[in-house]
């Protein structure tokens, strides 16, 4: 499940982001060996993250109230990126997902750009 799509696509769409790209990046089957190798942070909250099989984004877990604070944020930052012609130093969140498989429990994650 997708929320908010088509804001997430503005900031995409800003950063030639396609919404292939983002269903390929998602995929569990090329991106299993990441998720295996991958554990809890060690930052405060304690998320799950992972690169992408191809290193362009970073798969974050996030908490109910984390969602609520981003999804509260979404219209100021699209705002704000545009009114800095895409200039802004930022890290992009390209979408925020719920996703439900047979292999782990069904987790809310953000897609964002790996800026390393």
């Amino acid at each position: 499940m997708c929320y908010h799509n088509s804001k997430f696509e503005e900031i995409r769409l800003l950063d030639k982001i396609s919404n292939e790209e983002i269903k390929k990046t998602l995929s569990v089957e090329l991106n299993r060996k990441r998720v295996f190798k991958a554990g809890e942070g060690s930052g405060r909250s304690g998320s799950f993250f992972f690169f992408s099989y191809d290193n362009k984004l970073l798969i974050k877990t996030i908490s109910p109230s984390e969602k609520e604070t981003l999804l509260k944020m979404l219209d100021p930052m699209i705002e704000h990126i545009q009114k800095s012609q895409n200039q802004s130093l930022l890290a992009r969140i390209y979408g925020l997902y719920q996703i439900k498989t047979n292999i782990f429990d069904s987790m809310t994650v953000i897609v964002m750009q790996n800026i390393l």
